[in-house]
Order: structure tokens, then C-alpha cells, then sequence
């Protein structure tokens, strides 16, 4: 196993950190006592209005394990993520969302995947909090209509699937990250800021790098769900600056010429489309990607020469997964409800016997 930095960003959730953030100190307990090895909670507070300081302070303020750093200016979700990661001390770097609890044997399963040089990163299997949804299993990425489609979840029986567990990207709301990788690619991409994509992008670009995402079903968590950002954003505006990121995300890292084209073709279809249902947020999104250009032209001369999978190779990977036995995508609610009681009744059994 390995020390992990624990790194949670807050913004005003003190309710948030008083319901969830006693299960992740105590699944770092639990990781301590059970791999004898050093971890940090560093919460990175993006200078919250609320008690949110104050309050960590007051109840876990005697945690030796515990820092909370309070940035003097609101930086918002990507760069205070970024900064989070400057003040990490461990190899391994564990990405929460303050609305995430954690279960106690979470984090052992992820680390174990780090002796492998090439993991990237390993995400967790989560349910969505007040729901029977599945919020986040592993993800499979497609390419379809110019653009690449990567929120497919799929799962797996306990013991069943052989093969490794890849997934397009892990969600920067429960993830373990490679420091040392996460470095060399420089983070999160902040033309992304203030959020969205971010963590699809940087998975993207460390697969192209040759380094893998894993999907570690035995890591559970369950997340509420972007509550931070729907308080403070429209909906309308999420949609423009999530559309505007995958746009961004696109024009950074899809090389192959044919793809590419493709891309091209379906944004002039989009934009048609867009004008002709009075529509215009998409438009709204292209126009504030193409103020973005100069910084995107030069993150994609820096990808294209770092890159050595190409983007067919990695669909092409994806496209396999897809095709395994074992692997059970789940494409609707049914799926998730069939799988879910498939799973119940399996762990049941031994207690029948």
C-alpha cells in the first residue's frame, strides 16, 4: 500500500461537512490502522462565506491528520482542485467532493492499483444518495457524431470479471490520482475553468499518454450530487460552460484527422440546428470556445507531441470492453434495477446454505 493525501474542495457546504466528512476521517482511520501507512485530509476551502472554516476547525481541528487551507480569493471547483493538489504531500492523492461519504474499506482496494507505473488514476464505484440509482460505475467511452460520448456506466459481478477494469475517466468527485502523472500533465486544464469536462480531459490526455484509468468496483461511495454548483449557477449557464468544456476538450485532444472532421461536420450540424429551434445556447457555447483559441492551439501542440495511443486505439479498447461477457452496461434504469437485484440475490446465497 502507499500514503495518500485525502483532498476535499469546499465552498459554503458547512451542512455538506457536518453530514459527510466524519466517514472520510473515519475511512482514513481505517486505512492508517489497517496499512500502517501516513494519510493527510486536507480540506481547501475556496474562501467560503458560511462557518464552513470554523466549524472543521472547532470539531476536528485536534485531528494531526487533518489541514484545512483557506484560499483568500474564490478560485472556484477546478483551480482550488489544482491548488489541492500543490499542497498534497503523498503519492497518491484521493479527490472527494464534500458531498460524498465514504464507505470505512474504501481506500485500500484503489491504492492497491498504484503498484502498477502505468495507473493513472482509480475511481469508485458510487450510488446516488436519496435515489436507487446508480450514480457512477465504470465508464465506457464511444465516439459517435463528432464527439465522444463517455458517461456509459457499466458494472460487474463481486468476482466474476477476469479482465481489467478500465474506464474512460474517473469523476473528480471520488477519484485517486497519481500525483507525480497528475503533475506532468499539468492538472486540470483551467481554460476549463470553473468546472465541468475537467476530469474527462485529463483522463483523456493520460490515456493518450499511454497511462490507464481503473475501475475499482470494491471502493464504494455514495454522492448527493452537485449541489455546491446548482446553488450558485443557472441551469441554462451550466449547460452553455458544459457544452463550451467538451467543445474545449475536443479541440485539444482528438488528433486523428478522420475523427476530427467528423467533429467538425457535427458542430456545423449543431449550430444549424441550433438556429433553426431558436435554440442558442449552443451557439452560446461555440462562440465562448472560440474566444479560447489561442490557448487551446497551444495545449494541443503540447498533447499531439506528448501523445503516443492514438484516439482510434482508445476507442477501439473501449469498443472491446464493451463486448466482454462479464461486463454489464448498464444503458437505462431497467438495466441498473436488473443488475441490482442480480447482485442482491447473488450475495444472498451464501447465506442460504
Amino acid at each position: 500500500m502507499g500514503n495518500v493525501s485525502i483532498v476535499i474542495p469546499n465552498w459554503n457546504g458547512r451542512e455538506l461537512l457536518e453530514r459527510f466528512f466524519a466517514s472520510v476521517v473515519d475511512a482514513a482511520e481505517h486505512y492508517r490502522a489497517e496499512s500502517n501507512s501516513e494519510v493527510e485530509v486536507v480540506v481547501i476551502d475556496d474562501a467560503s462565506t458560511d462557518d464552513s472554516r470554523e466549524w472543521l476547525v472547532s470539531n476536528y481541528g485536534g485531528q494531526e491528520f487533518v489541514r484545512i487551507i483557506k484560499l483568500e480569493k474564490n478560485l472556484g471547483f477546478l483551480c482550488a482542485v489544482n491548488g489541492g493538489f500543490a499542497s498534497a504531500k503523498y503519492p497518491i492523492v484521493f479527490l472527494l467532493n464534500s458531498d460524498v461519504s465514504v464507505e470505512p474499506d474504501c481506500i485500500g482496494p484503489l491504492i492497491d492499483h498504484f503498484e502498477d507505473e502505468s495507473i493513472f488514476a482509480v475511481c469508485c464505484h458510487s450510488n446516488r444518495i436519496g435515489t436507487d440509482r446508480l450514480d457512477a460505475g465504470g465508464k465506457v467511452g464511444t465516439f459517435e457524431r463528432g464527439f465522444w460520448r463517455v458517461f456509459l456506466n457499466y458494472d460487474v459481478m463481486p468476482g466474476e470479471a477476469d479482465n481489467e477494469l478500465i474506464s474512460f475517466f474517473g469523476s473528480g468527485g471520488y477519484t485517486a490520482y497519481d500525483r507525480e502523472k497528475w503533475n506532468r500533465l499539468g492538472g486540470f486544464q483551467e481554460c476549463l475553468s470553473p468546472n465541468y469536462w475537467e476530469d474527462v480531459e485529463i483522463s483523456y490526455r493520460a490515456w493518450k499518454r499511454g497511462w490507464k484509468v481503473l475501475y475499482e468496483p470494491a471502493s464504494v461511495v455514495s454522492h448527493l450530487g452537485s449541489v455546491s454548483i446548482k446553488k450558485s449557477t443557472s441551469k441554462g449557464e451550466l449547460d452553455i460552460v458544459s457544452e463550451r468544456n467538451r467543445l474545449l476538450m475536443t479541440w485539444i485532444n482528438l488528433h486523428d484527422p478522420g475523427m476530427f472532421a467528423s467533429h467538425v461536420f457535427w458542430v456545423f450540424a449543431k449550430s444549424l440546428g441550433s438556429v433553426v429551434s431558436f435554440n442558442w445556447n449552443f451557439l452560446r457555447s461555440l462562440s465562448r470556445s472560440f474566444a479560447m483559441l489561442g490557448r487551446v492551439r497551444k495545449a494541443r501542440r503540447i498533447e499531439r507531441q506528448a501523445a503516443i495511443v492514438s484516439d482510434r486505439e482508445l476507442a477501439y479498447r473501449f469498443k472491446a470492453l464493451s463486448l466482454v461477457p462479464d461486463i454489464h452496461i448498464l444503458d437505462s434504469y431497467e438495466a441498473e434495477i436488473a443488475f441490482a437485484e442480480r447482485k442482491s440475490i447473488d450475495a444472498a446465497k451464501p447465506n442460504e446454505r
